[in-house]
C-alpha cells in the first residue's frame, strides 16, 4: 500500500496535468503550473521525497526556459514580419502556380514546405502558412486542416529544436548527439506522412499515382535530416529536411519553374537566417551571438528594411508575436520548472523503478509515454521537460541505451504533439472550421499511431 501510495505521489504532476488539460479543458500554462504545484508538494510532504536542491533545479528551469523561450520569440517575429510584409503570401501564391494537381500539392507542402516553416517558427505556425495553399488549390476545409497538421512532421527540429534543446539538457547529452538520434529514428516516418498525404488528398488513386514519388521524397527529406545533423548544423535538420523535399519537388517540375518568377525577396530572409546560423555555430557556444535566437533577430531585422516596414507595421508584427509568445512562454516554463523538481525529487527516479518491471519490453512503452506527454502538453518542449526524467532514469534501471531512449521520447512527442487540443484549434480555426477541432484530431491521427508503433518496433531492435 505504501509502495502503491508513493508511485502516485511520484506521478502527481503527470496525473495533475491529464486531469487538467484534459478533464478540465484548461490552457497548458495553468495546467504546468498545476503540475509544478503538485511536483513540489510531493517533494515536501512525503517521506521517500526529497526537498533539498529544489531551489538549484528550478533556478536551473529558468536558464533552460530563458534560452529556449528567447528562440521561440526571434522565430515567431521573423514570421509576423514576413507576413506583414506580404512575403508569407507571395511564398503561396507561387507554389500554386508551380504545382496545379493539388494531389501532388499536398505531398509537396506537407514534406517539403510546412516542415521548412515549422522548423524556423514551431509551436503550429506553420499551420497557418500552409492552411490557405490548401485551400487555394481545392481542398475541403477539414482536409486541409488535417494535411496542415501533417506538416509538422519535423516537430524535433521546431523552432530550431528548442524542444530537442530542453530533451538534450534533462537527459545529459548533447544536443547534436540528441538529434542524430532522432533523425535516425525519423528516417522511416516521413515516408509515412508522405503515403497518408497522397491518400487523403487522392484517395486509393491519389495513392497509386502519387505514392511511389511520396515515398522518394519523404526518404529525401529524412536523409537530408540526419546528414544536416550530422555533418553541419543539428538546429538546421529539419529545415534542410524541408528544404531538400521541396527542392525536389520543383526540380521535377522544372519546366513550370522557368515560366516562374522565383519569390527571391519573399525567401532572402530565410537565406540570411541559414548563413547567420552557421556563422553563429563557427563563433562557439559561449558567445552572445551563438545558437539560433540572435540569428532570427536579426534575420527578422532584415525582412522589415527589405520590405520597407514602417513602425506602425513593426509594432502590429511585434504585437502579434507577443500574442502569440506569452501563452506559450508560460506553458513552456512551468512544464519545464515541473519537469526539474521532479527529476531533483526523487520522483523520477521512483516511477523509473517501477517502469522497470516491464524488463526487455520498456523499449515498446516508451514511444506510448512520449506520445501521451506530447499529446497532453502540445508542445514537445513541453513533453520533454515533463518526461524525459523519466524516460532517461528508466533506461538507466534496466541498463538500456539512454541515448536511444531518449529519442524515441523526443521523436514520439513530437508527432503526438500536432493531435494536441491547442494544434487542432490552430488547424480548425486556419479553415474556418471552429468547433470541428475534435474531427480534426481523428482524422489527423492514423499517421501519428503508425509512427508510434513503428518508435516501439525500433525501440526493441535498437
Amino acid at each position: 500500500m505504501v509502495d502503491t501510495l508513493g508511485y502516485v505521489v511520484a506521478a502527481a504532476p503527470f496525473l495533475v496535468a491529464a486531469g487538467a488539460l484534459a478533464g478540465l479543458r484548461w490552457s497548458a500554462g495553468r495546467a504546468g503550473l498545476a503540475a509544478f504545484g503538485a511536483a513540489v508538494a510531493g517533494a515536501a510532504f512525503w517521506p521517500g521525497l526529497q526537498v533539498s536542491g529544489l531551489g538549484e533545479a528550478v533556478l536551473e528551469g529558468f536558464g533552460i526556459s530563458g534560452r529556449v523561450l528567447y528562440v521561440l520569440f526571434g522565430g515567431l517575429l521573423l514570421y509576423n514580419l514576413l507576413s506583414v510584409g506580404g512575403a508569407v503570401e507571395e511564398i503561396s501564391r507561387f507554389l500554386g502556380r508551380l504545382e496545379p494537381d493539388r494531389e501532388a500539392l499536398a505531398v509537396g507542402v506537407v514534406l517539403g514546405v510546412s516542415p521548412f516553416f515549422e522548423s524556423v517558427t514551431g509551436f503550429g505556425v506553420a499551420i497557418i502558412i500552409s492552411a490557405p495553399i490548401l485551400l487555394s488549390a481545392g481542398f475541403s476545409p477539414l482536409r486541409a486542416a488535417v494535411l496542415a497538421s501533417w506538416g509538422q512532421c519535423a516537430v524535433p527540429w521546431g523552432a530550431l529544436g528548442v524542444g530537442t534543446v530542453i530533451g538534450a539538457e534533462l537527459a545529459g547529452m548533447g544536443f547534436g548527439q540528441l538529434s542524430d538520434l532522432s533523425a535516425l529514428l525519423s528516417l522511416p516516418l516521413f515516408p509515412v506522412y508522405g503515403l497518408s498525404a497522397a491518400l487523403l488528398a487522392g484517395g486509393r488513386e491519389g495513392l497509386r499515382r502519387h505514392g511511389i514519388g511520396a515515398a522518394a521524397l519523404g526518404v529525401g527529406a529524412g536523409v537530408m535530416t540526419l546528414a544536416c545533423s550530422v555533418y553541419l548544423s543539428p538546429e538546421l535538420s529539419g529545415a534542410a529536411g524541408g528544404l531538400a523535399a521541396a527542392g525536389l519537388f520543383a526540380g521535377v517540375r522544372w519546366r513550370r519553374l522557368r515560366g516562374l518568377r522565383i519569390p527571391v525577396r519573399a525567401l532572402a530572409p530565410y537565406a540570411l537566417l541559414v548563413v547567420l546560423i552557421f556563422i553563429a555555430g563557427w563563433i562557439g557556444s559561449g558567445a552572445v551571438f551563438s545558437g539560433p535566437g540572435t540569428p532570427l533577430l536579426a534575420a527578422g531585422g532584415a525582412a522589415a528594411v527589405l520590405f520597407g516596414l514602417g513602425g506602425r507595421q513593426v509594432a502590429r508584427a511585434a504585437a502579434g508575436t507577443m500574442r502569440q509568445w506569452l501563452p506559450t512562454a508560460g506553458a513552456v516554463l512551468s512544464f519545464v520548472l515541473a519537469g526539474q523538481v521532479f527529476a531533483a525529487s526523487g520522483a523520477a527516479a521512483t516511477l523509473a523503478s517501477g517502469a522497470a518491471a516491464l524488463g526487455g519490453l520498456y523499449p515498446a512503452a516508451a514511444p506510448v509515454f512520449g506520445a501521451l506527454g506530447g499529446g497532453l502538453t502540445g508542445s514537445n518542449a513541453a513533453s520533454n521537460a515533463l518526461f524525459m526524467p523519466l524516460q532517461v532514469g528508466a533506461a538507466e534501471e534496466l541498463g538500456l541505451d539512454e541515448g536511444i531512449i531518449a529519442a524515441v521520447q523526443n521523436v514520439a512527442g513530437s508527432h503526438a504533439s500536432l493531435l494536441a487540443p491547442q494544434r487542432a484549434v490552430l488547424a480548425a480555426a486556419a479553415v474556418g472550421l471552429a468547433g470541428k477541432e475534435a474531427e480534426v484530431m481523428v482524422r489527423a491521427a492514423p499517421p501519428v499511431i503508425v509512427s508510434v508503433m513503428v518508435l516501439a518496433a525500433l525501440g526493441l531492435l535498437l
